[in-house]
């Protein structure tokens, strides 16, 4: 079985990315949480996959 090593987000993680992004923090949630689809939903995810290397 392979472990994966996750990063634990910091405090304030949803408002860093959402000003990363370019977009709101409601964005982020959706994106992240309810598997939004769209432009900005994919640009979230992607930065997320980036910055903590989880897959999200």
């Amino acid at each position: 079985m392979k472990t994966t090593e996750m990063k634990i987000p910091k405090r304030g993680w949803q408002q860093e990315l959402a000003k990363t992004a370019g977009c709101t923090v409601q964005t982020v949630i959706k994106a992240l949480h309810h598997n939004a689809t769209g432009r900005k939903a994919g640009i979230v995810r992607k930065l997320y996959q980036e910055k903590y290397g989880n897959n999200q």
